[in-house]
């Protein structure tokens, strides 16, 4: 077995998309939506703990900005996902 650089984070990340579909059938019946958001590199304390290196990095506000967004959509919409990531950020 050889550790890839970020297999575990990728699976880690699948697991919880597939957690939020999951309950997104469980609970759509009750008129209760689910969303996924899923931000890019945000700048916070983490990346000076050997994160990855220099890049563009968001703020913490854009993606508090994004769920205010969701929040704000009228009754009966359910926004499945929000991917944000900064403007330069490689996938």
């Amino acid at each position: 077995f050889k550790n890839v650089a970020g297999s575990l984070y990728g699976a880690t990340k699948a697991a919880v998309a597939a957690l939020a579909e999951n309950t997104r059938m469980l609970v759509t019946r009750d008129g209760v939506g689910v969303t996924l958001v899923a931000p890019g590199r945000v700048d916070t304390p983490g990346w000076g703990h050997g994160g990855p290196g220099p890049g563009p990095l968001l703020a913490p506000e854009a993606v508090a900005d994004c769920v205010a967004w969701v929040l704000a959509q009228p009754a009966g919409t359910d926004v499945n996902e929000v991917v944000v990531r900064p403007v330069g950020q490689k996938v």
